[in-house]
Formats: structure tokens, sequence, C-alpha cells
């Protein structure tokens, strides 16, 4: 976390996975005792019968299921869970979430009946409403390849255990003395310390931003395989550091998978790593043959938290962390919870003509010094075949994304349409609230009105026909937003649509409707 850019990319992970009005709502309900209503919060839908439990495995284990329902943090759930390089939620993966110590026995036999789990299940594909299922399977029902979280990054009540992940000791947090002050920013080396879980974590991103990948495995408890990598020593320290996130809780989880689930080899997804449990406890990384059978819990499956990296760095302030986490990293201290504050986007410098204009995104529009009848008539003048520049050209990128589109007002189009993406309904009404642009689209031309389906659409949809938005209005594809209902399987959003007025009959370039892409979208095939 010496790189700002790499801080800057967590902190929007944490912002996307649990925007800072869904945290507030889920820990409301979660403290209230409703579970279902902070699953809700959290876009998290629970298809859970407890009366169906008991009367499968009886009523302990029902109860069991209860209580880690109850215990359910599915605002800090969200964080964990596995992911692609793009922040979605991993398509179609299994997640096990259960108390149960272990082992769970996962090997079918006739006539026989596993335990329930607690299992969340996350969406078909990457590009689909970022909505979680939780569900109850039998352990014997497992597929071939599963995620499993430690109580940890779910459970309200493992305070303790979320300290150590959280890399602090008994007395302190990694990175900052005992009297709670960050290390110097500037400083490259740790004072000199007892050797204690703090001291473990310090040491071990020191060694990985020195290059040194198999002295930071050593260190966090794992031995590296000598023979690995040995045919291409190439691939070795590229495929260390691309799970070294996981690193300083890798050992710990290894032994929890294994007795759990009575495996003592467990596979990384992708770069052919394994991790072998030997006799005497000692995790060892090593490269997986090209046909070893791979199967069992996702070995690397968990990443480290960075949380007391940004607070060293002043990214984060104690009163802006998730409340468990603050909990478990400052236990006695009240905490005066507040989402982080944005820093607003600087104004750009853009050429107009032989003159440099400032512009400034405010309230999602683009601020400029021009008339919006001199822009206008800049845009007229386009379709007529004649060129766009300077602020003209910067407001039509960023109401459509039309190259050339500057980088700085790229990233800031892409925080948006993300937002939507993760689902951030309060980020997205506060912006519709200050008169966000109704000619904005994403790269695909898609309106916000494409997005209802990945929002609380109840909510979001009167703030978007009252800001002028069109029901209709197709993307390049032709799709309106009720095609892009269909293509999400988002039947509630298409019968609001078509009662808010929506056309039905709208075609596609394809010359589909809404319903024929709905059950075109149904198809197994599809799936």
């Amino acid at each position: 976390m010496e790189r700002r850019r790499q801080r800057e990319k967590q902190l929007r992970l944490l912002g996307y996975a649990s925007p800072p009005a869904a945290v507030a709502a889920a820990t409301a309900r979660r403290r209230a005792g409703d579970w279902r209503g902070a699953c809700a919060a959290a876009a998290v839908d629970a298809h859970v019968d407890l009366r169906d439990v008991a009367a499968r495995y009886g009523t302990d284990e029902a109860a069991r299921v209860e209580g880690e329902l109850r215990g359910l943090a599915p605002d800090l759930l969200r964080r964990f869970l596995p992911r692609t390089r793009s922040l979605a939620l991993l398509p179609r993966a299994a997640v096990v979430l259960s108390r149960l110590p272990g082992p769970v026995r996962t090997t079918a036999r006739l006539l026989r009946r596993g335990v329930p789990l607690l299992v969340a299940t996350l969406p078909r594909t990457d590009h689909s409403p970022q909505r979680i299922g939780l569900r109850v399977t039998d352990s014997l029902r497992l597929p071939t390849r599963w995620h499993d979280l430690p109580g940890w990054c779910w459970d309200a009540d493992a305070v303790a255990t979320r300290r150590w992940a959280y890399g602090a000791s008994a007395v302190r947090l990694a990175w900052h003395t005992p009297d709670g002050r960050p290390y110097p920013q500037g400083g490259t080396a740790a004072p000199r310390r007892a050797e204690d879980r703090a001291t473990q974590v310090e040491t071990v991103a020191a060694l990985l931003a020195a290059r040194q990948p198999v002295a930071a495995y050593e260190a966090a408890g794992l031995a590296v395989d000598p023979d690995v990598g040995r045919q291409d020593s190439a691939w070795l320290a590229p495929a260390l550091v691309a799970h070294a996130p996981a690193l300083s809780v890798l050992a710990e989880e290894t032994r929890r998978l294994a007795h759990r689930y009575g495996t003592t080899t467990q596979f990384a997804d992708g770069h052919r790593l394994a991790v072998e449990l030997a006799a005497d406890g000692q995790p060892t990384v090593r490269q997986a043959a090209w046909d070893e059978p791979v199967a069992g819990p996702y070995a690397f499956g968990v990443p480290a938290p960075a949380d007391a990296a940004l607070l060293r760095w002043g990214d984060l302030a104690p009163d802006e962390l998730h409340p468990l986490v603050h909990e478990a990293l400052f236990p006695g201290r009240t905490q005066a919870w507040r989402a982080p504050e944005p820093a607003p986007p600087p104004p750009i410098r853009i050429r107009c003509g032989r003159d440099w204009h400032p512009v400034q995104v405010a309230a999602c529009r683009l601020v400029t010094a021009h008339t919006d009848e001199e822009l206008r008539r800049e845009f007229l003048l386009a379709g007529l075949g004649g060129p766009v520049g300077g602020c003209a050209a910067a407001v039509r990128a960023w109401r459509t994304g039309a190259k050339p589109v500057p980088k700085e007002i790229r990233r800031l189009r892409q925080d948006l349409f993300v937002r939507a993406f993760h689902g951030d309904t309060e980020g997205l009404l506060a912006l519709l609230a200050d008169g966000i642009d109704p000619q904005l689209r994403d790269n695909r031309g898609r309106t916000l009105v494409h997005w209802l389906p990945w929002v609380d659409h109840h909510r979001v949809l009167p703030a978007l026909t009252a800001a002028g938005l069109d029901l209709d209005a197709p993307d390049r594809d032709g799709h309106s937003p009720l095609h892009a209902a269909a293509l999400a399987l988002a039947t509630e959003v298409m019968e609001v649509l078509l009662a808010a007025g929506a056309d039905p009959d709208a075609v596609d370039e394809r010359g589909r409707t809404a319903a024929e892409l709905l059950a075109f979208a149904r198809t197994p095939t599809r799936r």
C-alpha cells in the first residue's frame, strides 16, 4: 500500500462493494434483529425457509442456521466475495458461510444426508445485476469447486478473529504504535518491535514491496516448494505475487479449510498453484500438475484486509471504518460513524480554439464557460458535417463517451456508471437531486434508465422520470430500458416500466420486442 494507486483501488472496492448508505441501513437492521431487512439493504436476496431446514435436518441444525443469519453482516460480506478483475462479482460462484467448525462431509454416499450450510450464490454473468442469493445447501450437494469464507468476513460476533485478520496484535495495529499513532508516511522501514501479529503483517508487506515474494511467503508461515518453477523460473515470482493479497491470512486459512473439509491440498484459481498441508501442520505452496484432479475449496480464496494500511496513510479515518471493523480495531472507543467524503473533482483545462478553458464537473454536469445556446450551435454545426472541438467536444464526450475523451472525464464517467452497476442507490439519488444531466449515457449508449435492474428501481425510477429521462430511449444496439431489464431477467423492473408508460412494442435492431428478448434470455443455453 505504499503506492497511492493501490490505495485508491482499495478505496474504490470498499465504496463499490458496500456503499456507505447500505452499510448504515444494514447495520441498523442487523442491530434491530431484522436479518432479512439487513439483507435487503445490502442487495442480498434471502431464499431461506427455516421451517424446511428443521423438517429436513432437525431443530438443532435449524437453530444453528438461524443464529448464523442473525449474526450475518451482509454489507461486510460483500467486501470479501470473489470478484473479477473489473470488480464484478465472480459469476456463478458458490460461497459457503457457516459457523460449523467441521469437519464437513462432502463426499456423497447412498442414502446419506450431509449438513445444512449457508451458501451465498453470485450472479449468473459478470454484467448481471450485482445481487447475491442466500440459500441453505446440503454439504453433499456442493459443486466441484467452491469458495469458503471465514467468520471474520461476515459474522458480526467474530470480533477477536476479525482483529487478527485485519493485522492487529493484542496491543497495536499494523503500521501503528501502541498509543495509536501511525508510522510516518514517508518511512520505508518499521521501527524495531517485538514479534507479534502486527509485526508479521508489516514484514510480509515490506518483503512484497521489496520484490522478494518467496521470503514474504516464508514470513507469512508458508514454505515454497524448491521445485516450484524450477523448469520455468520466470513463472514463479509473478504467480506468487498474483496471489499475494491473501498472503497474511493464507496459512491460517489453509489449516481451517483442511480441518473443515478433510483435504490436505487446496488449489488456486489460475497460475497452477496449490497449497499442501503437511502432517505437522506446515503449509507449502507448490506448482499443480496439469493433469492433477482439481476439486474442493479454493486456496487463496479470501484477500487480507487493507484497512490498517489505509488508516496509516490517512486515506481512512477511524470513524469511516465499517462499524464491525472499528469495533474490532478500536475496542472501547465510541465511533461517530460517517461516510467517507469523496474529494470534489478538480477543474479540467480544455484547449478551446486558441485559449485554454477550465471546465468543472458539478452535479453530474460538465460546466463550461459557454452558454447552452453556444453549445447547441456547435452541436448543430457538427450535425451538418462541421467539426466539434474544444469545450463542445468535452461536453459531448461527457454525455456520450464519444472519442476523444479526456482521461479526467473518462475516469469520472466510469465512476458514475460503476456505482450504478454496484447498486449504489443512495449515491445515484443524491446525484439526481443535484440535477443530473438527462443526456448522460454510458459507452454503449445506455441512459440511467437502462440501469434500473441494478438499483432500487422503486425509488430511482420516479427521480429519473422527474429529471426528464426518456423511458424508451434506445442504446446503440436498439435496446430500450425495457429490453435491458429483459436481458437482466428483471421481470419486476419490466412491470414497473410498463406501468410508467414504456412501449412494450418497441423493437431492437434485430426486430425483437422486450418480451421476445426475455424468452431468449431465459433459455438454458443462455445460462
